[in-house]
């Protein structure tokens, strides 16, 4: 293989974030958006009731783009995903228990969404989110 066709291929796989660094969506039938709140039913997404389990919801033609996380216990949170710097998408690190920006910024949030270090403009949104039997539930309204 000659080498400008080698590197041209390795550029077109360096050019997305890590396979280590992507939060799978949410899979289809398991979601339903409604008016001012998306349904999460557990029994389609059984890998959601594990501790530190991330899901990507992205809805109505990537309006909605949020990482929802099994924090403990039943609890769960949900937060914008792309990064206020540059709208990179953030990631869970359950390692540190925060949310990391997949860009070379490396910005790195809380779990309330609050930015510990990196250069960004502002916090990431938060919005409630309860459980509720085989359900979880995210109300648009927004947190912060």
């Amino acid at each position: 293989m000659e080498r400008r066709r080698f590197l041209r291929g390795a550029m077109a796989v360096m050019a997305g974030p890590p396979r280590c660094c992507m939060t799978p969506p949410l899979p289809p039938g398991s979601v339903v958006f409604e008016d001012g709140r998306i349904s999460v039913d557990l029994q389609r997404v059984p890998d959601l009731l594990r501790r530190n389990a991330a899901f990507a919801v992205i809805g109505e033609g990537g309006k909605i783009n949020l990482i929802l996380i099994h924090v403990e216990g039943g609890e769960y949170i949900a937060m914008d995903r792309s990064c206020t710097h540059g709208g990179a998408q953030c990631t869970y690190n359950p390692k540190r228990s925060t949310l990391q920006c997949t860009s070379l910024n490396h910005a790195e949030y809380d779990l309330r969404g609050r930015l510990l270090h990196g250069r960004t403009h502002g916090d990431l949104r938060t919005y409630p989110v309860e459980k509720s039997g085989s359900r979880v539930v995210i109300r648009l309204e927004r947190r912060t």
